[in-house]
């Protein structure tokens, strides 16, 4: 890793057969990853099947329990490496996915502190009513949810070759929202290093 580097992870968060949003994660990984100076990684939630929160303890003390090379410890590990998110979720029945909560909930302090942003895909209104409870959940775990977000409606959608977004109203929300994204990271970096709590 380059020093200043700005190290992001997409989190795509559909498990299901046949998944539109393989192809809108990586779509916003690849147009992350050209951005000067990031670092971007996919994290396919299939790869991390992590079950719903059981612990008796609150997640802060958990998290510090965790057995070296257990799901829990290895994702983590994997949470605390980055600098910030992109969350890529469908929306069902107004929500998000579970498997999305169960890894949310998984950890805390490796959240806290760190920008996302959303790309959400559904039906007209394009997966934004998941992302409003998205953002609360965020907000929880001492994130920065930046204001812009890429909600993609599924009818009448058109798509490139690899199955991305062909309308370029999506290029300019994806640019606004990581042009968001990176400015707070950045400034959220900075504090962590300089500031730690």
């Amino acid at each position: 890793m380059a020093e200043g580097e700005i190290r992001i992870g997409v989190i795509l968060a559909s498990a299901r057969e046949g998944r539109r949003g393989e192809a809108f994660a990586r779509w916003i990984h690849a147009l992350a990853a050209e951005r000067p100076g990031v670092a971007a990684e996919l994290l396919d939630l299939r790869d991390w099947p992590l079950p719903g929160y059981a612990s008796k303890d609150n997640p802060n003390a958990a998290e510090q329990g965790f057995a070296p090379g257990t799901l829990e410890a290895r994702w983590r590990d994997r949470i605390a490496a980055l600098d910030a998110f992109v969350v890529v979720t469908p929306e069902y029945n107004h929500g998000y996915p579970g498997q999305l909560k169960n890894a949310l909930d998984a950890v805390y302090a490796a959240w806290n502190h760190k920008p996302v942003a959303f790309v959400s895909y559904g039906g007209f209104a394009g997966g934004a009513r998941a992302v409003e409870q998205l953002r609360l959940v965020a907000i929880e775990l001492r994130m920065v949810p930046v204001r812009d977000e890429v909600n993609i409606r599924l009818p009448g959608y058109a798509a490139d070759e690899r199955g991305a977004p062909a309308d370029p109203l999506y290029a300019r929300k994806a640019k606004a929202a990581l042009d968001d994204l990176l400015w707070w990271a950045r400034v959220a970096k900075d504090g962590r290093e300089r500031r730690p709590r």
